[in-house]
């Protein structure tokens, strides 16, 4: 596929990708803005967010940047009023912003601390909840349109040793409760909910294990497929459950992970 095959895909749509200026954020904010869609990211890494939207702009996509930290009801309830008060309407909304739990001292239930628990929670479920509590009345609004949400293959078969990091699986899996559940909830409106959930990726959340050539072998061997994720691989996956390619499609949670969970 050209890196452009999806051109009009998102046309006339307007997105909101949380975590936006990340490797992953990033590169969805780059694929959907090339499908058509005008997207509106936020993040709270306030100058390399600034530069990506410069970049992104400079390139001729329609990519703006709006700081918010999404777990602030305050904020998020602002950043919603900003795109659909200035903007119109909003059709699509990924919950993509997220902490790895590893650096806070995440670990076995018996090793973590209260703090590293709320505050992985507190970013990778409680603010995909605040964002949907007020994003998703704007799809409605718009006549319907797709939610996805960023989970993790550890929440569908739980931590590969040593990376015992229980506070993130149980926030990435509770994610996957949300979204079965939102998808229930809001498919009279014409909301699709699904989630992705990703296996190893290559990105700067991640960059200390793969700087280290025995950590990159031993993660690469994880994978069926004989290599790690990329953010585009996610990015793209975003794209389909984000467009009309997916209409039939909700609820659903979908691996893609290199067959990590096949084994």
């Amino acid at each position: 596929m050209s890196r452009h095959a999806f051109s009009g895909l998102l046309a006339g749509k307007t997105a909101l990708i949380t975590g936006g200026a990340g490797g992953i954020g990033s590169e969805m904010c780059r694929v959907f803005a090339e499908a058509g869609a005008r997207v509106f990211f936020c993040d709270i890494a306030l100058d390399r967010a600034r530069r990506l939207e410069a970049d992104l702009l400079a390139a001729g996509l329609p990519v703006h940047f709006i700081p918010a930290d999404v777990t602030s009801a305050e904020q998020v309830q602002l950043m919603v009023q900003q795109i659909t008060g200035d903007q119109g309407p909003l059709h699509i909304l990924v919950n993509n912003a997220g902490i790895s739990g590893r650096p806070l001292g995440d670990g076995p239930v018996t090793e973590c601390s209260e703090a590293a628990w709320q505050r992985v929670l507190d970013v990778n479920l409680t603010g995909p909840y605040l964002v949907s509590r007020y994003a998703v009345p704007a799809i409605i609004r718009a006549g319907g349109g797709a939610v996805v949400h960023i989970s993790s293959d550890d929440a569908l078969v739980g931590p590969l040793p040593p990376y015992d990091t229980h506070a993130y699986c149980a926030s990435k899996g509770g994610l996957i409760a949300l979204t079965k559940a939102m998808a229930i909830s809001y498919a009279p409106y014409r909301v699709r909910v699904n989630a992705i959930a990703p296996g190893w990726v290559a990105s700067p959340m991640t960059a200390d294990l793969h700087q280290d050539p025995a950590k990159h072998a031993e993660l690469v061997a994880r994978h069926p497929l004989g290599r790690l994720g990329t953010p585009r691989d996610i990015a793209m996956a975003a794209l389909f459950l984000a467009s009309d390619a997916a209409g039939f499609i909700t609820g659903v949670v979908l691996p893609v992970e290199g067959g990590a969970t096949s084994w």
